[in-house]
């Protein structure tokens, strides 16, 4: 039987990666949206926006199965490895408890668990919770997602410009007036795909979050990658002497691709990195970096079936942190399409 004839509408990393993959095992895969005024097309989006943190452990096991599997992948292959334009920084994730739920033996992965004495002595991480402990990875670190969906663009056959003006269930209309259809359609529109689907009637659970961080100059080089779950302050090298720093937003619903930055937002930024890092001093560089990016519940980049549609799926929801799971989640979701498209059990969304 011949392979179905899949089209990805989006092309962020994620949708970009999924069409690859499709390309690969043999499909008709079209990647719909590359030009400049298409979903996730021209770039302004939370791939280019994306700090790109990549690690191996996460709370959740089934995210954390996925970025372990992304992180083999990605140190596996040199050159993956270098179209990522990757950086070995060590990760610290930081947690209020005693049970990060780490399996047993990752010493021998280079992974460590660690008290929060030890962060401290360390890190210099000051006023963690009396139960705080962190996962410390010496061979994590980040990715330039922008670079990796630049590089995965150049090896795709089948790329359209034009955006998407309407959806059906297996068509996609263009603004041209130009009609594709496909065996089946995934949209991988990020932040845009909740207002795709509902402008198609389509009933979705996907919602929009805002996303800031900014780069700044600080008193440090010696820190690494680093999620500090007890405070919400996330960051990563930027440079000799810089950092990437910013907390999650409270702004949902918000329109991509480019909202005004939330100044308080960037006061919290500076007041917690200040409560958690003394002696940091840190300095803005830059104007905060302001996007959206596609939230779900559960979290996390996966495969869904759109409810009351045969032929019509998403792949987003990676929820701020999809570039460590989306090499392994875009082999898992193309493997789906492909192998077992009439008893994918995916949530709808």
């Amino acid at each position: 039987m011949a392979e179905p004839r899949v089209l990805v509408v989006g092309a962020g990393l994620s949708g970009a990666l999924l069409a690859r993959r499709l390309q690969d095992a043999g499909a008709q895969a079209v990647l719909i949206g590359t030009g400049a005024d298409g979903p996730s097309g021209g770039y302004g989006d939370a791939t280019a926006a994306s700090g790109g943190l990549v690690r191996a452990f996460e709370p959740d096991p089934a995210a954390r199965a996925l970025a372990t599997a992304s992180l083999a992948e990605l140190l596996a292959d040199p050159l993956l490895a270098g179209h990522a334009g990757w950086r070995e920084t060590g990760s610290l994730y930081l947690l209020d408890t005693d049970d990060p739920g780490v399996p047993t033996g990752v010493e021998a992965a280079g992974v460590e668990v660690l008290a929060g004495q030890q962060v401290a002595r360390r890190f210099g991480f000051d006023r963690l919770p009396e139960r705080s402990v962190a996962v410390w990875e010496r061979h994590a670190g980040y990715v330039v997602p922008d670079r990796l969906r630049r590089a995965v663009l150049r090896g795709l056959d089948n790329t359209e410009a034009t955006p998407m003006a309407r959806l059906d269930d297996d068509t996609v209309e263009l603004r041209d007036g130009r009609r594709l259809t496909g065996d089946l359609v995934v949209v991988a529109a990020g932040a845009w795909t909740p207002g795709l689907l509902r402008a198609a009637g389509f009933a979705t659970t996907l919602r929009t979050k805002h996303i800031q961080y900014a780069h700044y100059a600080v008193g440090r080089n010696d820190l690494p990658c680093f999620v500090d779950e007890t405070s919400g302050l996330y960051g990563r090298p930027a440079g000799a002497g810089r950092l990437l720093l910013g907390l999650p937003s409270r702004r949902w619903d918000v329109e991509p691709p480019t909202p005004e930055p939330d100044t308080e937002l960037a006061e919290r930024v500076l007041a917690t990195a200040l409560l958690r890092l003394p002696g940091l001093d840190p300095r803005p560089l830059a104007p905060p970096v302001s996007a959206v990016d596609c939230y779900s519940e559960p979290a996390g980049l996966a495969l869904r079936a759109v409810a009351g549609t045969a032929h019509t799926f998403t792949f987003t929801g990676g929820s701020g942190g999809a570039a460590k799971t989306a090499l392994a989640a875009s082999r898992l979701a193309a493997t789906a399409l492909l192998n077992n498209r009439s008893a994918v059990n995916v949530p709808t969304g």
